[in-house]
């Protein structure tokens, strides 16, 4: 079961998904449409500004000392996308990421990080973005 909540962004309010990184360049929206990889609706995001993001925190309790995200991304247009999924242990301050380039095709990014200790650690996921003034599409993001 993913740690996550609204994972596939079905739920009309955006929240707990967050700007962070250029937050005031990031414009993001949970958005309707037949195009969806999973469900009727996606996250769509963009950015003016280099690395502009987009994120969700939650708490892992307990074994395996790792967490593994995956995540469908596309291109809203045919120009590519380029941007990266990390996962931060924000109690150790450390990160992972997985660079991605979104085509008009959903694509597949996953991401491991092994986290400290096994009892309870604070977790963010997050979508960070390279490619300027192009929207991004997320959908169905699991963390566990």
């Amino acid at each position: 079961m993913s740690y996550l909540r609204n994972p596939s962004f079905e739920a009309p309010d955006i929240a707990p998904w967050t700007r962070m990184n250029q937050a005031a360049a990031v414009q993001y929206k949970i958005w309707g449409t037949s195009d969806a990889r999973s469900g009727g609706a996606v996250l769509v995001m963009s950015t003016s500004q280099m690395e502009g993001s987009v994120c969700q925190d939650f708490t892992a309790t307990g074994p395996p000392p790792s967490i593994s995200c995956f995540a469908w991304v596309r291109s809203a247009s045919q120009s590519p996308v380029k941007g990266s999924l990390a996962i931060w242990d924000l109690g150790a301050n450390r990160s992972v990421a997985a660079r991605f380039t979104a085509t008009p095709e959903w694509r597949l990014v996953t991401c491991t990080m092994d986290t400290a200790g096994s009892g309870l650690r604070q977790i963010r996921v997050e979508f960070y973005l390279r490619t300027i003034n192009h929207e991004l599409w997320v959908d169905s993001v699991n963390a566990f």
